[in-house]
């Protein structure tokens, strides 16, 4: 096949509703099949060099499948049909923005399951140009977000001054002492 060195590819706006013959494609780096009606992440197991997924403005309900794509730098989910994050992302080791506003994520369990992705930078859970997960309206949000994911450097796309993440982990510690 001649597309085994393809590095990039945009299927946007297609109506595509299925992630299917990309098998060939081994050397892809960046992947974009934003704004189509794609109901889950399949079919990319062999994508091993897959380092930026955009599947934002999608029906996706759940994040299996994407376990596997190990390389990926940046995932942008924005706008889909997300509960959970579960542990899906576990395995994402050099995942450093994640994008997964306008989804309906409700809990602060959720930024629990991002703790262990050490390579995390830019988190959003809100997204001017995507919308806003409930989430993001929680009270204490930001502390919230800040003191549990001390690495991230930028949230809903600001950058985050070192004084802000000191004053989150100073409030933080605060309000655990007083409920506990």
């Amino acid at each position: 096949s001649r597309a085994v060195n393809l590095r990039k590819l945009w299927v946007i706006e297609c109506q595509l509703e299925r992630i299917a013959g990309l098998d060939a494609c081994v050397e892809m780096r960046e992947l974009y099949l934003y704004s189509n009606r794609i109901k889950a992440i399949e079919n990319l197991r062999c994508l091993v060099r897959l380092e930026k997924l955009w599947l934002a403005d999608n029906q996706i309900g759940t994040l299996n499948g994407v376990e596997s794509l190990v390389g990926l730098v940046e995932l942008n989910l924005a706008r889909n049909r997300i509960l959970r994050l579960g542990n899906a992302l576990a395995p994402l080791v050099r995942l450093h923005t994640l994008n997964v506003s306008a989804n309906p994520l409700g809990s602060f369990k959720e930024v629990g399951n991002l703790v262990p992705l050490a390579s995390l930078r830019n988190v959003c859970f809100s997204d001017p140009h995507w919308g806003e997960c409930p989430l993001a309206g929680l009270c204490n949000y930001q502390t919230y977000v800040l003191f549990s994911l001390s690495q991230v450097t930028s949230l809903d796309a600001l950058g985050l001054a070192s004084e802000t993440k000191q004053l989150a982990e100073a409030t933080f510690s605060k309000k655990k002492m007083y409920y506990n």
